[in-house]
C-alpha cells in the first residue's frame, strides 16, 4: 500500500447516501447519450464515461489583529460549482431487456463513482477546516502563510482525488474503495455474442 493509499483509507467520510451527497453539495449534472454499434462497441474509445468537476477554494475568515499585535485568521475551504458529467443513457441497436438492465447498472455505477469524488472532496475540506487558526506577526506574513495554507490544501485535494481514481482504476475497480466509496465496478459485461 502506498502512503497516499493509506491516507485515502484513513479519511473520514461524511454520512449519507449518494443522493444526500448530491443534494448537500448542490451537484449539477450534464451529459449526453452514450450510443455504440454494439454492447462491446458502446464503451470503445471512452476512457472514462464520467467526470466530476469541483472548484476547491479557500478564503480567510475571522481575520483580525489580536490584542498582542499579531494577526490571526481561519483559513476556510469550500466546494463550489460541483458538476458531474455522465451518460444520460447507454444504448446500442437491438438491446434486450437484460441489456437495458446492464446499461442501467453501469450508469448507476458511474454515478456512484463520480459522487465518490464529491465525498473525497468533502472529507478533505472538512479535515482542512478543522485546523487551528493561523497566527503571524504582521499582515504580510499572515498573507503569505494564508496563501501557503491555501496552496497546500488545494494540492492535497488534487492528490486525494488522483489517489481515489488510482485506487479504483477510475471506477473499474470500485469494489476496492473504502467505506461508503465501495460499490459496483464501472464495467459493462456483454454477452459473448455481441
Amino acid at each position: 500500500m502506498t502512503p497516499l493509499t493509506a491516507t485515502l483509507l484513513a479519511i473520514v467520510f461524511a454520512a449519507g447516501t449518494d443522493a444526500e451527497v448530491v443534494e448537500r453539495a448542490h451537484v449539477r449534472f450534464t451529459g449526453a447519450d452514450l450510443v455504440g454499434p454494439s454492447c462491446t462497441g458502446v464503451m470503445a474509445g471512452t476512457a472514462e464515461p464520467g467526470l466530476a468537476a469541483i472548484r476547491f477554494q479557500y478564503r480567510v475568515t475571522e481575520g483580525r489583529r489580536a490584542a498582542s499585535g499579531r494577526y490571526t485568521g481561519k483559513i476556510t475551504f469550500t466546494l463550489a460549482d460541483v458538476t458531474i458529467t455522465m451518460p444520460t443513457s447507454i444504448g446500442w441497436p437491438q438491446m434486450t431487456h437484460a441489456d437495458h438492465e446492464r446499461a442501467d447498472a453501469l450508469r448507476r455505477a458511474i454515478y456512484h463513482h463520480e459522487v465518490g469524488h464529491v465525498r473525497v472532496a468533502e472529507a478533505v475540506r472538512d479535515e482542512l477546516n478543522a485546523r487551528d487558526v493561523l497566527v503571524a506577526p504582521d499582515p504580510f506574513a499572515f498573507g503569505a502563510a494564508a496563501d501557503a495554507a491555501g496552496r497546500e490544501g488545494f494540492e492535497r485535494f488534487q492528490r486525494e482525488e488522483r489517489e481515489y481514481d488510482a485506487l479504483t482504476d477510475h471506477g473499474r475497480k470500485q469494489h476496492l474503495a473504502p467505506g461508503a466509496l465501495a460499490g459496483p465496478d464501472t464495467v459493462l459485461v456483454c454477452r459473448s455474442a455481441q
